[in-house]
């Protein structure tokens, strides 16, 4: 087959060529010594798809709370109820007698009066804070990968791919080898 295809592309090139001497068309190796341009008659346009990543800061308000130390107003009426009747009660069960009732009770009444008085630490209030962070946003876009042209040359048709864009009609060169079909 391979040898049907080379003897009709040789015998067509044979008939299309303008009659010259071998010396003046070819070299030795096969090759036309002055360049030969075919004309494109189609073109197809290929594509490919390319991701991009940008970096974009993002910048919002958010509430951040402000703690301070706060008095102690005392305790109320009912946390030192609270505190007498709770150290009663672990007054009686410790030492099982009514005096150390009566100084738990005491006990408990001080330490829960004494809890009310002390400083502490809360959110007096909110204010408002800038916070920024960077963020990548992903672009998938398609772009011009490459071209692959058909030409045509003395009733002869190729195709390469190339990265250069040409229009229908266009020159492009081209190589035209010629060899001598085997067995012969």
């Amino acid at each position: 087959m391979k040898y049907i295809l080379a003897a009709t592309v040789g015998a067509v090139l044979a008939l299309a060529t303008p009659v010259r001497s071998a010396a003046d068309t070819v070299t030795l190796d096969g090759y036309f010594k002055d360049p030969v341009y075919a004309e494109i008659t189609s073109i197809n346009t290929n594509y490919k798809e390319i991701t991009t990543s940008r970096p974009q800061q993002v910048c919002r308000m958010e509430n951040v709370p402000v703690y301070g130390k706060v008095k102690g107003q005392g305790a109320s009426g009912l946390d030192v109820l609270g505190g007498a009747i709770l150290g009663g009660l672990f007054g009686k069960a410790i030492t099982d007698k009514d005096e150390g009732a009566a100084a738990g009770a005491v006990i408990g009444g001080v330490v829960a009066a004494e809890a009310g008085r002390a400083d502490r630490t809360e959110i007096v209030g909110y204010t408002q804070k800038e916070t920024c962070s960077t963020q990548y946003i992903e672009r998938v876009q398609t772009v011009v990968d490459n071209y692959t042209i058909y030409y045509e040359w003395e009733g002869q048709y190729g195709s390469a791919v190339v990265d250069k864009r040409y229009n229908i009609g266009d020159p492009v060169a081209v190589m035209v080898i010629i060899t001598m079909l085997s067995g012969q």
